[in-house]
């Protein structure tokens, strides 16, 4: 059920670094990337990890940058779960729509004001 975990950093070069050699242990490697995070993979049938620097702007904290998301099957079920958790009480974060070739992805917070997104992965990772 579990897709992938990411977690905020102060400094992306010195985390990328870091996991770079911790995961390497397990096989990962760089699977995306771009100016705020950095995705590790085994295979796209496993979860992975990322990092990114926080999106609004505020320094990494525990929790500030932490997110779980629900690997969905299809495009269509991304915008069932945003949907779902919109009508019982979530607030939006970015509608259901594509973040890059292949990458459909809709956040929200639960009524805690924790960070969650679904997501459908249509693309290769490479």
């Amino acid at each position: 059920m579990i897709g992938y975990t990411m977690v905020g950093s102060k400094d992306l070069k010195r985390s990328g670094d870091f996991y770079d050699k911790v995961l390497g242990v397990v096989g990962a490697k760089r699977s995306m990337e771009g100016d705020n995070f950095i995705v590790w993979s085994v295979t796209p049938d496993q979860p992975s990890f990322s990092v990114c620097l926080p999106h609004d702007g505020n320094e990494a904290s525990v929790g500030n940058g932490t997110m779980t998301a629900f690997n969905a099957m299809s495009p269509e079920q991304v915008q069932d779960i945003h949907a779902i958790a919109i009508e019982n009480g979530a607030t939006d974060e970015g509608e259901p729509g594509e973040r890059s070739p292949g990458f459909y992805m809709a956040y929200f917070r639960d009524p805690d004001g924790n960070k969650f997104g679904a997501f459908n992965f249509t693309g290769e990772i490479g």
